[in-house]
């Protein structure tokens, strides 16, 4: 059999059959973050009042946190998709088994902590007077399904190592659907309020678990379930190599979440929170996009780099390029066309004038800044997956631990509420610079300049 038919990620892509491959793991994205931005958002925003949404929002960066536990693992389909690449299969096969286990176990133990600190966690995070009631009732029912948030990122990342992209959509659609049906059935038909949207989270992770759980046992498929093995300070070290820089970048988010919350509960109190958190939630389903498109390219490039094929490895670089500009034309044109749409989703009539004229000008201010971001975004993954870790991390830290935080703290100071809008585009300007300078400089190392150059020595 020959290695195309064997290995999807290992066959030569023209642009439209790249496109093909791309879109169900950028549409699985998008569909992921309505689940955890908008779905619950949506239905909390209307049916709870802009407290319970705020109170929402607080919680953030705690499941920020376990976000960045879920990036980590999940680069361990970078690991088996260089290990392919070196034709160790059976190796692959028992790293991904060996991760998903683990994952599972993580998330029991934070479960676990839950359980005995939830008070003290929410407090830490913020949570006023106000909003305490509505995020304790939401999290006694959410800790139970962090090993199940867990054990979903690693299954959906490999629907496209096994070379079955469109499976991440099917999974998500099983997600979307359950969550949304279930939304809408407790927060809306029972009227039970915010503890329905958890309610709703815990029944579609269990679906979209199992799905991923049937698919994988499957012996015929490129990657499946196989036998775990002990060696797990080894995979962690790989693992940690090629997932620190996503690890980082959502252990730094969930730090910029919270600096901003504080930030914004100085500014304006709760409406304000609810504001940005509406913003910020609808921005952030379309930024998933662009995990969703460079992450579905990163093992075509990291197969390429397992191989040391310079040519494969600058076709899909500058294809994926050009797939990220489309898209943020596509994005941006979206959220512009239809942040009206988005006001009158969230908010009714009861909602407050400045409430709504807020959202509308945060609806134009803050996502400007995709316009760089999905290039900042790209550059880093395909950094870190051909192995330039160091130049990976140092992009990501500076964008999201440095730039973040700075701005977002001092351009408030000057410019009030609209210090909040501008310093997301404020930090992935001054991160573009960076990165420009880093493409520029390792040109001749992947073999994407104009010399066709390709030593693959990174320092």
């Amino acid at each position: 059999m020959s290695e195309t038919k064997t290995n999807t990620i290992g066959k030569e892509f023209t642009l439209m059959e790249l496109v093909g491959f791309v879109a169900a793991p950028i549409v699985t994205r998008l569909m992921v973050s309505l689940l955890t931005t908008l779905d619950d958002a949506l239905f909390v925003s209307r049916y709870c009042g802009q407290n319970a949404l705020a109170a929402f929002s607080v919680m953030f960066p705690w499941f920020m946190l376990v976000d960045a536990l879920g990036m980590l693992m999940l680069s361990v389909s970078t690991v088996c998709s260089i290990k392919m690449g070196q034709k160790k299969n059976e190796e692959a096969k028992s790293d991904f088994t060996t991760m998903t286990v683990l994952a599972f176990v993580v998330g029991l133990f934070l479960t676990a902590f839950l359980l005995f600190f939830d008070d003290q966690v929410l407090l830490l995070l913020g949570e006023t007077e106000i909003l305490f009631p509505y995020a304790k009732t939401f999290i006694r029912v959410s800790r139970f399904y962090i090993p199940l948030i867990l054990v979903k990122y690693i299954l959906n990342s490999f629907y496209v190592v096994a070379g079955k992209p469109k499976c991440s959509m099917i999974a998500s659609l099983i997600d979307t659907c359950c969550q949304f049906f279930f939304d809408y059935f407790f927060i809306v038909h029972l009227d039970m309020g915010i503890v329905g949207a958890a309610y709703a989270n815990l029944i579609g992770n269990v679906c979209v678990v199992t799905f991923g759980l049937l698919f994988y046992s499957n012996r015929n498929h490129e990657i499946c379930f196989a036998r775990p093995h002990r060696q797990i300070p080894a995979l962690m070290k790989q693992v940690i190599r090629y997932g620190r820089m996503q690890f980082i970048t959502s252990l730094a988010i969930s730090l910029s979440s919270y600096i901003s919350n504080r930030v914004q509960l100085n500014i304006g109190g709760e409406e304000i929170v609810a504001a940005v958190t509406i913003v910020t939630n609808v921005t952030f389903m379309f930024m998933n996009s662009f995990f969703g498109l460079v992450g579905s390219t990163s093992p075509i490039a990291s197969y390429a780099y397992g191989e040391k094929n310079a040519k494969k490895l600058s076709r899909i670089c500058k294809q994926t390029l050009v797939l990220v500009t489309g898209l943020i034309l596509i994005i941006i044109s979206i959220i512009y066309l239809g942040r009206d749409l988005v006001i009158r989703l969230y908010l009714t009539d009861k909602s407050s004038l400045a409430l709504k004229e807020a959202v509308a000008y945060g609806l134009i201010a803050y996502p400007t800044a995709l316009f760089l971001f999905g290039y900042n975004v790209f550059v880093q993954e395909f950094m870190n997956v051909v192995g330039n870790n160091k130049v990976s991390l140092f992009l990501s830290v500076i964008e999201n631990i440095v730039f973040n935080n700075v701005f977002v703290i001092v351009l408030p100071m000057f410019m009030g509420i609209n210090g909040v809008w501008y310093s997301f585009l404020a930090s992935e300007i001054v991160t573009f610079l960076f990165t420009a300078y880093a493409v520029y400089q390792y040109q001749d190392v992947y073999g994407y300049g104009p010399s066709g150059i390709a030593t693959f020595v990174n320092d």
